[in-house]
């Protein structure tokens, strides 16, 4: 009977030990950083290249065409461990099998080009990282057991990260000061892409469908496919859409009229008319011969959509068959297909419209697309397994490095 106020003296004391690790581990990082403000001075077009497998992100100045600084997304390891995310240090190796190596999963910059956030996939977090010393400011872990694509709002105050599987299939908003989370939305299974609107006013995600299930229960579920539409001050539900197959990067127009979508397992592009909710064409793009299932990956043959400020053009990922395809966005129809390198997975248009800039997943590296030539004009090293681009714009003195 005596050992037993020792016990609790000892329960009382790991107890005592774990929360204080987990208010550290929560607390990682210097501290909270306004960076909303609108920019100031002289800045650079710059793509931010998210390598997923090498965990870094390559900085690309468009104008010069050749990398300028890379970052170390993951200074603060590569496993979460138990006290940092009791949960994802179970899930990561699941979440590992499920999508491989993705230490970087999507990237935004702040809106005074200063802070860029990155959605750290089977980190399952997002981090904010000072551009000038590279220091993490903060990082949330988010719901999910994957953090997947994100959005930033116009004024530069909030994230919008997809959380995926362990929080219910929901999107989460981050305050970008702190990382702080001010709330959540319920979406379709799997949420994956999202956007929010020119004007701020609402947010999109759409879902790829329960990727655990087989695809032939999936397809049988009407509802499988969707995007959600939701007011982005009260994060109301205000319209649901739905497809026939997961929906893979999509674009909306200024208007917020038409949307232009990639599908799961094929390699079409649809247009929808968002005021109509009705189908208004669709495009099946070139396979290259000898391409198979085998050259698919996640049951995405197409990965990569960017829509031209002009709202002429579509640039398309063609991840499969290795290309870039140009696609007239009011017609649908097919303007030229141009060899890249192997598996582009994300495609963006350079702020002129002239580029577009596609990630090579395999071949690591980054090609740079002419609209008006059609043609490949160059090609780039980056780091391992390039998946996603993020392009803004960078003060110069952040680009400024001591001799």
């Amino acid at each position: 009977m005596r050992t037993k106020p020792y016990l609790a003296i000892i329960i009382l004391a790991a107890l005592s030990f774990t929360g204080l690790r987990m208010w550290q581990e929560s607390s990682f990082g210097t501290g909270p950083l306004n960076s909303s403000a609108k920019q100031q001075g002289e800045s650079r077009e710059i793509a931010f290249v998210a390598n997923a497998v090498g965990g870094t992100i390559s900085l690309i100045d468009v104008q010069k065409r050749q990398v300028i600084d890379t970052i170390d997304i993951t200074p603060d390891g590569k496993n979460t461990g138990f006290f940092r995310d009791p949960v994802q240090s179970f899930a990561q190796d699941i979440a590992e099998g499920k999508g491989g190596l993705n230490y970087a999963q999507d990237s935004d910059l702040s809106r005074n080009g200063r802070v860029l956030f990155v959605s750290r996939g089977f980190l399952a977090d997002v981090a904010a990282f000072d551009l000038k010393t590279h220091e993490i400011l903060w990082r949330t872990p988010i719901a999910g057991i994957r953090a997947d694509h994100m959005d930033i709002s116009p004024d530069g105050k909030r994230l919008f990260v997809s959380a995926v599987i362990r929080g219910g299939d929901i999107v989460e908003i981050l305050d970008t000061r702190t990382g702080d989370k001010l709330g959540q939305f319920k979406t379709g299974d799997w949420p994956h892409d999202v956007h929010v609107s020119d004007d701020g006013s609402k947010v999109y995600a759409a879902s790829l469908g329960d990727m655990e299930a087989e695809l032939s229960e999936r397809n049988a579920n009407g509802d499988a496919y969707r995007i959600t539409v939701v007011d982005a001050q009260s994060l109301q539900v205000l319209k649901e859409y739905s497809f026939d197959a997961g929906i893979r990067p999509f674009q909306i127009s200024e208007s917020r009229r038409m949307l232009y979508a990639q599908l799961s397992n094929t390699h079409a592009i649809v247009a929808r008319d968002l005021d109509g909710d009705t189908q208004k064409g669709r495009i099946d793009l070139p396979i290259k011969a000898g391409v198979t299932d085998d050259d698919w990956d996640f049951e995405a043959p197409h990965h990569g959509l960017s829509l031209s400020a002009d709202e002429q053009t579509l640039c398309v990922a063609g991840r499969a068959s290795d290309y870039a395809a140009f696609v007239n966005a009011e017609k649908l129809t097919l303007s030229a297909t141009i060899n890249v390198g192997d598996a582009p997975s994300w495609s963006v248009f350079s702020e002129s419209g002239e580029l577009c800039l596609l990630a090579n997943t395999r071949s690591d590296d980054v090609s740079f697309v002419s609209r008006s030539d059609q043609d490949e004009i160059a090609r780039i090293e980056v780091g391992r397994g390039p998946k996603h681009i993020t392009l803004g714009r960078v003060p110069v003195d952040i680009l400024q490095k001591p001799n």
